[in-house]
């Protein structure tokens, strides 16, 4: 499928020209995605808060494949009326070889079936490792990265610029679990997809990585009555969502017997927005790069233990209700009360 590619401004001036009022003083974030259907929900989030400013956004290869994650990128951001959003085309495959997308939980167009909308964004000729390595440079010490997709550019990035590391503020990451994975017994799907570039992130030195993974993603489930709420508030993104959930709902019954199900990457951004949605820990993490449980995220915490060094903070569990209320007063502000009834009753 065409990405749409087209020449954009230089990439560390990208989207600062149309930066609307006030917003120099808010954190700058790269979202780093592949969607799917929770990155676009994750997407709609924080293209709706007023709290973030979002330089830009990479893609790459994961829940389906590049032109699909890209073309996918571009219509939310359409949706959410943020044109003015820079998108970048990232790796399309992973440095591990024998990955698949995910299109068994995403569909093959990676939104459930919604995701072939020609949009008429166009994504920046500029590389999304020449954006990420020269914004970062551009603006030392202030950027935060969102991966919410596997590691591959992130990973590319600090493999081409030995300032980088030091350059990003923080990482705040979805993938990887303390306890049992979603790909393999061990492995959760971020991390397996290409667990070489995972490796690197994490043994790299960012200053501040916090790991949102499945111990805590597993708790934001998607209660019926919230599925329910998002179609009768009836506005364009509110049934978008509940249109795309629809099809991960029914994943999550045939696999599991579940009318529910997990919105993994909206945690993750919902934590930038406000970090009592989630529990951390310090944390030890390596990442196994080969072998049976490939892609696994070993944990280690540190708290208590002498001459133990953290690398992460890792999340060990969500506030469901606090989460769903950040969510949805966010995209819905008009909606405060009804949200709050429904949350309550959903998450008592």
């Amino acid at each position: 499928m065409d990405t749409n590619v087209q020449s954009g401004p230089p990439a560390d001036t990208v989207g600062l020209s149309q930066d609307r009022p006030g917003r120099h003083l808010m954190r700058r974030i790269i979202i780093d995605t592949d969607p799917g259907i929770d990155d676009a929900i994750a997407l709609l989030l924080l293209c709706a808060a007023d709290s973030v400013r979002i330089d830009g956004v990479t893609t790459v290869g994961g829940n389906v494949d590049l032109d699909l994650v890209t073309a996918n990128t571009l219509t939310v951001l359409e949706l959410a009326g943020r044109t003015d959003v820079p998108v970048y085309p990232g790796a399309g495959r992973s440095s591990t070889d024998g990955r698949e997308p995910s299109a068994d939980v995403h569909g093959v167009d990676g939104l459930g079936g919604l995701g072939r909308t020609a949009a008429a964004m166009r994504a920046r000729d500029t590389p999304a490792v020449d954006f990420l390595t020269a914004h970062a440079a551009a603006h030392p010490g202030e950027v935060t990265l969102l991966p919410i997709g596997p590691l591959t550019n992130i990973a590319a990035a600090v493999e081409a610029d030995p300032a980088f590391v030091e350059n990003v503020a923080s990482v705040v990451l979805m993938g990887g679990a303390e306890g049992a994975g979603n790909m393999t017994p061990s492995a959760e799907f971020n991390l397996w997809y290409d667990p070489r570039a995972a490796d690197v992130v994490f043994s790299a030195g960012f200053a501040d990585l916090i790991m949102v993974g499945l111990d805590a993603t597993r708790q934001a489930d998607l209660a019926p009555g919230v599925g329910e709420l998002l179609r009768l508030l009836d506005t364009p993104v509110s049934r978008f969502i509940h249109a795309i959930t629809r099809s991960y709902v029914d994943v999550a019954f045939a696999a599991h017997g579940r009318l529910a199900c997990d919105l993994h990457d909206p945690l993750a951004a919902a934590f930038l927005l406000d970090p009592a949605v989630i529990a951390t820990v310090p944390a030890d993490v390596s990442i196994t790069v080969d072998g049976e449980h490939e892609g696994r995220s070993v944990v280690t915490r540190t708290a208590g233990v002498p001459g133990a060094t953290a690398n992460a903070r890792v999340a060990t569990g969500a506030d469901t209700a606090r989460f769903y209320r950040v969510l949805l007063t966010t995209l819905f502000p008009e909606s405060v009360d009804v949200i709050e009834r429904v949350v309550a009753h959903e998450y008592r």
